[in-house]
């Protein structure tokens, strides 16, 4: 059973998404739908509600109180509803496309650890805009979710938190209907974040090899430099050149090598759960992908 927004698009489409998007503690911040040709109402959904054009038919109508306004979306276009936003839809034919479901205390925890104010600006409406950026983040869930979703297997927190914070980040800097005056220098566009401090990278590293085969959140790590996430997760990158996800990934695969060479004892599954990995498939999917061979492979 779904719950919130996606209930209300199965309800209003009479259309189950092909596969959700669920993190460590269950909740649904993404689905993949194929919805039939007809029309629809979507009244007062509960969390904003990013669209991307997957695939499929391009003949798509919206209409607010009977008007139209959006016409064509095109493969490869997102369009953003707000929360509590109504409107009508014709679809022409089958239309396949993802969703990111925000909630507005997404927002306000951005504004507050960014823009130093207690609530977000608001974003604007927007139907089938060409973004290079969101093109490319919508095609990384694409190619990345649907093995995890037909699993079973919920997203860490880690990457959860990083993919929650680059989204916002763009949809504000973008499209919020607040935007500083020309020239003005705000927390947002200063550049680069400060880099980290050896010894907090220092404090980082032992953290992560101490919690190797945890959950890891973006707060745990950012808390321990004592800045806030979005800014940890710039600084972290600018230091260290990865993100913390692709940092910790690459110590978990570091760790299986040594266990593989090391321990010839240890089964394979058991080496996967040393080194934080959900399952024996996502452990041997993500060694092959990495080093261009199976984890026995390797081994042998």
């Amino acid at each position: 059973m779904l719950s919130s927004t996606p209930q209300l698009i199965e309800c209003a489409t009479a259309s189950r998404p092909d596969y959700v998007l669920e993190g460590r503690n269950g909740d649904i911040f993404g689905a993949r739908w194929n919805h039939p040709a007809g029309e629809s109402q979507l009244r007062r959904n509960a969390e904003h509600v990013l669209v991307y054009h997957l695939s499929g038919n391009t003949d798509v109508e919206r209409l607010q109180q009977g008007v139209v306004t959006g016409f064509r979306s095109r493969v490869g276009t997102v369009t953003f509803m707000p929360r509590d936003s109504e409107s009508d839809w014709r679809l022409g034919g089958n239309t396949q496309v993802i969703h990111l479901y925000l909630r507005q205390a997404l927002l306000d925890d951005f504004a507050r650890d960014v823009l130093e104010r207690e609530a977000c600006p608001e974003i604007e409406d927007f139907f089938a805009v060409s973004d290079t950026w969101l093109d490319g983040f919508f095609r990384m869930l694409a190619s990345e979710a649907p093995p995890s979703a037909a699993s079973g297997n919920r997203l860490e927190t880690l990457v959860l938190d990083q993919v929650q914070s680059l989204l916002v980040r763009h949809l504000v800097t973008r499209y919020a209907r607040e935007r500083p005056p020309s020239g003005e220098r705000t927390p947002m566009s200063s550049g680069k974040a400060s880099q980290l401090r050896q010894s907090v990278l220092k404090k980082i590293n032992a953290l992560i090899h101490e919690r190797l085969h945890e959950d890891i959140s973006l707060k745990d790590l950012a808390e321990l430099a004592c800045i806030s996430k979005d800014h940890f997760l710039r600084a972290f990158r600018d230091t260290v050149g990865q993100t913390p996800y692709h940092y910790l990934l690459s110590q978990r695969l570091e760790r299986a090598k040594m266990l593989l060479r090391e321990e010839p004892g240890v089964p394979v599954a058991e080496v996967a759960r040393r080194c934080g990995f959900k399952n024996l498939s996502h452990f041997s999917a993500t060694f092959r992908r990495m080093t261009g061979v199976s984890p026995k492979g390797y081994r042998n």
